[in-house]
């Protein structure tokens, strides 16, 4: 399977119709365990923010949804099938909406670069999938490789991802960011928010890997220098989403 996010061949055997009906299982799950916010503000403001960087990212054959969880965390994940959840916690530290958008690029740079999916089939082990994938179910795939996920889907959802996962997903997050009309440089400072409130052991889920955070800071910083060489000059700022043309 060809990824455009990556530039690349991937052996990915779950399907997306098979990724959003295990993202759709998860989200029953998730509902049970968590309390979604209510906050019409606070709700269609992530929303808002969430579905303007979606619409530039890599990947498009599904449709990304975006929820806020009510919980005094400073965390934000994502599951298969484009469903971003971002915890009242976090989003009440950061101070504007590039600083949101910079969350919301950032998992959805793991959505494009299948990076969720991935851990999923990693998880299950290729023989099973294999199985599935290769038998004469029909239909019953995404059903089947559904009920298979879901006892583990929150261990896997809430385990780490690799170092090379993280900083895919984080120059992914600020060409999104550029596309999109956002300030990149918001990343750097929402890196620096998550660093002042990752003291001690719990450590936001974001921030929950291996790189460090001054790497992924250079990273990031080395990677805005190059927006305007790899995708042109940056959006004019006064000028709304809707009228500015988006190359890609």
């Amino acid at each position: 399977m060809y990824n455009p996010a990556m530039g690349r061949e991937e052996f990915i055997l779950i399907s997306t119709p098979s990724e959003v009906e295990m993202g759709k299982s998860i989200h029953e799950s998730i509902t049970r365990e968590y309390k979604l916010s209510r906050n019409p503000a606070q709700v269609d403001r992530v929303r808002r923010i969430g579905e303007r960087v979606a619409k530039v990212s890599d990947r498009q054959d599904y449709e990304y949804h975006f929820y806020l969880i009510e919980e005094d965390e400073m965390n934000a994940f994502t599951t298969p099938g484009g469903n971003i959840y971002v915890y009242t916690g976090l989003l009440e530290k950061l101070k504007n909406d590039d600083q949101v958008a910079s969350v919301l690029a950032h998992e959805i740079g793991h959505c494009a670069a299948r990076h969720t999916v991935k851990k999923f089939q990693a998880a299950l082990g290729y023989d099973l999938i294999s199985r599935i994938v290769l038998s004469r179910i029909g239909d019953g795939t995404a059903r089947q490789i559904t009920e298979l996920s879901s006892n583990a889907a929150m261990s896997i959802i809430f385990s780490a991802y690799s170092r090379k996962d993280e900083y895919e997903a984080d120059r992914l997050g600020v060409k999104y960011m550029h596309l999109a009309c956002f300030d990149p440089g918001a990343s750097i400072e929402t890196f620096k928010i998550l660093e002042a409130d990752s003291k001690g052991p719990d450590v936001p889920l974001i921030l929950r890997s291996h790189p460090y955070i001054h790497d992924r800071i250079r990273m990031a910083e080395e990677e805005i220098k190059a927006l305007g060489s790899k995708y042109g000059p940056a959006c004019r700022r006064n000028l709304s989403f809707a009228q500015i043309p988006i190359v890609l």
